[in-house]
């Protein structure tokens, strides 16, 4: 152990065990606030006091704040997270691996001292070196339970709950193939993928709308790019084209076909696609690819089910904010 972390837990060791434990909600991005938001609150209707900690400003691409702001959550920067947290208080957080900084102050709170919960509520988050320093695992779907040493919860996700609800919405016959760009505009590897696949669609006649990421937004300059969020424009669309990402799942949810490119290292779960798509292996195949994904619209839904139900789980009768917080009070209580 780093010489600094045992100063650090001898430290709070010190501060004493609280009177009044509290749960710290450390999310990384906008999406983990939408994954949280609600849990939290029900915490709260249950007398358990909860802080929402960032770490924006402090890592690449933080972009928490802006949506917790929006929500009207109050927030502490991480320094007040280090100076507040006891022994017996709860730590919740999208990601236990990064930040170098990040990893090193679980690595001084755990072990018995603080419990930490590690949500894995996104694609690809099941590589084995990501979420070993949480003590229990809450999982949007049933492949975290062979894949986990520690008590795992399957909850859900409250953001794919939210596409599976917008699919009723959906256009019939769809607008626009939805392009969505996570990469960097300023790689050129990145750029020739994105323009690869706008020329396919040029190609093939059909409209198509580029949806960018929000670290991103500023710097990518296309004539299509659209303000909208993600969620609003996926019922329109005809298909969607992304790399690995849990825009998937959404999409998935939503009744829309989906074309997976460009593709990345590791797949993780999107090596096994069981008939939910066909992984695009090269610029060359795109035109053919989108072609197939357009006409496979309206029985796509049944095609990709199996791969939706291994990698997701949806309780008709419990939403997944409600699964969280069951969760969360189980191991707060324990």
């Amino acid at each position: 152990m780093h010489p600094g972390n045992l100063f650090k837990r001898g430290r709070i060791y010190a501060r004493g065990r609280a009177a009044t434990r509290t749960v710290y909600f450390v999310p990384h991005n906008r999406n983990n606030v939408r994954l949280l938001a609600d849990a939290a609150e029900i915490l709260g209707d249950r007398g358990i006091r909860c802080v929402f900690a960032h770490l924006d400003g402090l890592k690449r691409g933080g972009v928490a704040r802006p949506e917790l702001n929006a929500r009207g959550i109050s927030h502490i920067g991480f320094a007040e997270l280090e100076r507040m947290i006891r022994p017996g208080d709860m730590l919740v957080t999208g990601n236990d691996y990064a930040p170098q900084f990040f990893r090193r102050f679980i690595d001084s709170i755990n072990f018995g001292m603080v419990r930490v919960v590690g949500l894995i509520g996104g694609a690809r988050l099941l590589q084995p070196h990501r979420f070993v320093r949480a003590d229990y695992i809450l999982s949007m779907g049933p492949a975290a339970l062979q894949q986990r040493r520690q008590p795992t919860y399957v909850v859900g996700s409250p953001v794919i709950e939210r596409a599976v609800g917008s699919a009723g919405a959906r256009h019939d016959e769809g607008l626009f193939v939805l392009v969505n760009f996570k990469g960097d505009i300023e790689e050129p590897a990145d750029r020739q993928a994105i323009e690869a696949v706008t020329a396919a669609c040029a190609k093939l006649g059909l409209a198509y709308v580029v949806s960018v990421h929000p670290t991103m937004f500023a710097k990518v300059d296309m004539p299509n790019k659209s303000t909208l969020d993600f969620a609003q424009l996926l019922p329109d669309a005809l298909a969607l084209v992304t790399r690995p990402s849990t825009t998937v799942y959404e999409a998935i949810a939503c009744g829309i076909p989906v074309v997976l490119y460009p593709l990345v290292s590791p797949m993780v779960e999107f090596d096994r696609p069981m008939g939910a798509f066909k992984p695009t292996l090269s610029e060359h195949d795109l035109v053919e690819d989108i072609r197939a994904a357009v006409r496979s619209r309206l029985t796509y839904f049944e095609q990709s089910r199996d791969f939706l139900n291994a990698n997701l789980s949806i309780d008709p009768k419990v939403p997944a904010s409600q699964r969280i917080a069951n969760a969360l009070i189980d191991i707060y209580n324990r």
